[in-house]
């Protein structure tokens, strides 16, 4: 699949407008004018929100934000009636195409893991979530069709199969399944959940076949996890030049490599090759956190999962919490750039969970610092794919001039009080991605 960039996305956009309309009530579409009038405008940055001003859209972009009522007319109109509107949010760790759990994965059939997929892509996009950045997966085919305005989903920056070694995170096999070469693949690796490569060659191929598809970023298991069959927590996964094949075969088509990794070894030896997100990170120790800050590395961690709330932490896991809580106060020390993200998957319960990291993170940082790392921080992030930002045509997780139109109105300040965003069924009065209005509750 090829990116699609801002021509592209316009051409289909009579089709789409009649879809959305149908779905989700949607009357104006991406390449119709668009004034949100009366707006406190939190511009992605900014510690205080703008006095009310007019944000003026045309083309999926915003093409001006100014204090007062608007100076010219044209085009529908939205009155936020003196709210909030800030950039419309962004997970930097999901699985939208893994619906269900590993086991059961393995027995679905692809079509209905694919509706199933499109479902929840929908409601992560219900729930304000405009952007999402895929963790692994094939979500190729759902980013297209949702491109395409055949379905209602958030922008995706997919990864494609996750890249283990043998024996890795990524290694969904049976035990009974002791060699591909007896065995053939995986039906896990058949659908692109994950791809085994030992060696430099082979990290080569599996990176450039993920890149072939279509991926914006590439992900690499670097360390043992919980979710996976053979590894322990504190194995270091790939070699050296194995890791740095995977750099260099990323920077070649302009973007980069993030890390599966929990230890300060995976850790210091993934930043040692050239890596530039973490993912995790949840036993990290201080001279590796001021490595990743030295390097500019961001840190993807997780909140509300690895903190006990959603399941007891149990087993290997159990040390989860209290790295977490280690991690998150040097990170906040040192001045790392984190990134906001939910790593929700398996099943429509653990998907409606994805709004609950907001409140998690209060334990850390104020309203502020994580409404900020759900929008600009992680528009930072989506910004290192280059040339394979399939979205590149304007930025993303900031209302400014040329940005895209992705925004929210919201009932309540999220600036000093994050947790209306934990209610997007309430709170969220007004959804707008690429210009197009998903929800509106404000209309007459």
């Amino acid at each position: 699949m090829r990116a699609i960039h801002s021509h592209s996305y316009r051409l289909g956009g009579v089709l789409a407008a009649l879809l959305h309309a149908l779905m989700l009530g949607s009357a104006v579409a991406a390449n119709a004018e668009l004034l949100i009038v009366n707006a406190r405008v939190f511009n992605g940055r900014d510690a205080e929100l703008s006095a009310p001003s007019t944000l003026r859209v045309s083309e999926g972009r915003i093409v001006s934000i100014t204090a007062g009522p608007p100076t010219s007319s044209g085009g529908a109109v939205i009155d936020a009636g003196n709210r909030v509107v800030i950039p419309g949010l962004i997970d930097a760790h999901v699985h939208p195409s893994i619906p269900l759990g590993f086991t059961a994965m393995r027995d679905l059939q692809p079509d209905y893991a694919a509706h199933r997929s499109a479902a929840e892509a929908r409601a992560m996009l219900l729930r304000g979530f405009t952007t999402i950045r895929d963790m692994a997966g094939p979500s190729f085919g759902l980013k297209q069709a949702i491109d395409e305005g055949v379905l209602v989903g958030p922008r995706i920056f997919p990864s494609g199969a996750m890249v283990s070694q043998t024996s890795g995170h990524g290694d969904f096999r049976s035990r009974a399944a002791s060699s591909v070469s007896n065995t053939g693949i995986d039906v896990m690796e058949q659908r692109s959940y994950g791809r085994l490569a030992d060696g430099e060659s082979a990290v080569l191929l599996a990176v450039r076949e993920q890149l072939r598809e279509g991926a914006a970023q590439i992900k690499i298991a670097a360390g043992g996890g919980l979710s996976s069959n053979y590894d322990p927590l504190d194995s270091v996964q790939y070699l050296d030049a194995e890791l740095r094949a995977a750099v260099r075969a990323a920077a070649d088509w302009g973007t980069y490599v993030a890390v599966h990794a929990y230890t300060p070894e995976s850790i210091r030896r993934s930043v040692e090759a050239g890596v530039r997100s973490i993912e995790h990170a949840h036993l990290i120790d201080e001279p590796t956190m001021k490595l990743i800050v030295q390097r500019g590395v961001f840190v993807s961690p997780q909140a509300y999962l690895f903190s006990g709330n959603a399941f007891p932490m149990t087993g290997r896991a159990a040390v989860m919490p209290s790295g977490l809580d280690r991690m998150m106060q040097l990170a906040k020390k040192h001045g790392a750039k984190i990134a906001f993200g939910t790593d929700v998957f398996g099943g429509s319960r653990m998907y409606a969970l994805q709004s609950k990291e907001f409140t998690a993170r209060l334990r850390w940082f104020d309203s502020l610092t994580i409404l900020r790392q759900a929008t600009a921080v992680n528009g930072e992030l989506l910004a290192l794919s280059g040339p394979r930002n399939p979205y590149a045509g304007a930025s993303l997780g900031v209302l400014e001039s040329g940005a895209w139109a992705d925004l929210l109105i919201v009932d309540g300040n999220p600036l000093v009080d994050i947790g209306v965003l934990e209610d997007p069924e309430k709170n969220l009065r007004v959804i707008v991605k690429g210009g197009v209005v998903y929800k509106n509750t404000l209309a007459p």
